[in-house]
């Protein structure tokens, strides 16, 4: 690879590429990238070839089925989405600076961290004139009030099969040991009602294991659902970031989960200029979020 900028500058490429690059790795593909940057998919082909070679140096490994960075793609996409916010940011300073503007933003209870009180009032310092209204829920109708044009954003697991993946997390079993030491006896189980997507994982997950169970509670929100924990009432399951005190993790005895995808869904239309600002800042801080469990 010759490196072919004989620019005065070190770096010519434009945003647009920088943007295609990020939405290549998040993607995990050529396909899917090209629909979100509304770019065809071999131009963004073509925008990732000229990169490299104006880097000199390869930052994409194109398998059969999947895209992966290699230790230098890794350095430069972190470079890269610090330009981007900082691009949008000088855009929403100097556009939105005597105008408010709300993002209606839908948060799945189960995957509200405990600090989210925090994590927003951070989110608008370094945003002042985004005021959010923040709405609380089980995640498939929070999405069906996205798509009716009711919120901007929603976080949620995979409820949908258009939402974007944020980062996984594992499931986990909470409750009182003793409740799960007698395999003869069936499980006393605490869970949110249908459409909600652990509570046939629980189903599954018991069944193929062979284990019986009784639903002791079915409770309509994700407090209920702790709070009934916390009583000793049954057992649950749970992304670990849910996990609240004097709610013991059951790590023996019961079958393995499976790791849970935290998505985003926007609208296909959506238009929000802070929207993809709020995904980049929970980016920023995943670990806080999915250590919160531990505040």
């Amino acid at each position: 690879m010759k490196k072919s900028n004989s620019s005065q500058f070190q770096l010519s490429s434009d945003l647009l590429t920088l943007r295609s690059l990020i939405a290549v790795v998040e993607e995990g593909g050529f396909s899917a990238a090209a629909k979100r940057v509304h770019r065809t998919q071999s131009a963004i082909s073509v925008q990732m070839a000229k990169l490299e070679d104006e880097l000199d140096v390869k930052l994409l490994v194109r398998g059969n089925r999947s895209v992966t960075l290699t230790p230098a793609g890794e350095t430069f996409l972190s470079y890269a989405r610090r330009i981007i916010q900082l691009a949008d940011e000088a855009v929403l300073a100097v556009g939105s600076m005597h105008q408010a503007t709300v993002l209606r933003v839908g948060f799945a209870e189960y995957l509200a961290p405990q600090h989210l009180h925090s994590l927003i009032a951070r989110f608008r310092h370094s945003y002042p004139n985004c005021d959010l209204s923040l709405q609380l829920g089980s995640g498939a109708p929070l999405i069906d009030s996205l798509f009716n044009g009711e919120l901007d954003i929603v976080f949620a697991g995979p409820e949908a099969s258009d939402g974007q993946t944020l980062w996984e997390e594992q499931l986990v079993w909470t409750g009182k040991p003793e409740l799960a030491a007698d395999a003869s006896k069936p499980l006393e189980l605490v869970l949110m009602p249908f459409p909600c997507t652990y509570r046939q994982i629980v189903f599954d997950s018991l069944t193929k294991a062979g284990r019986s169970w009784n639903l002791s509670v079915e409770a309509n929100s994700v407090e209920a659902v702790q709070a009934a924990v916390r009583a000793g009432i049954g057992l649950t399951i749970l992304p670990k970031s849910a996990i609240r005190e004097q709610m013991p993790l059951i790590e023996v005895g019961l079958p393995v989960l499976p790791k849970t995808s935290v998505m985003y869904y926007v609208p296909p239309n959506g238009s929000n200029p802070y929207t993809q600002c709020l995904v980049d800042y929970l980016l920023e801080n995943v670990e806080d979020v999915k250590n919160s469990h531990l505040a």
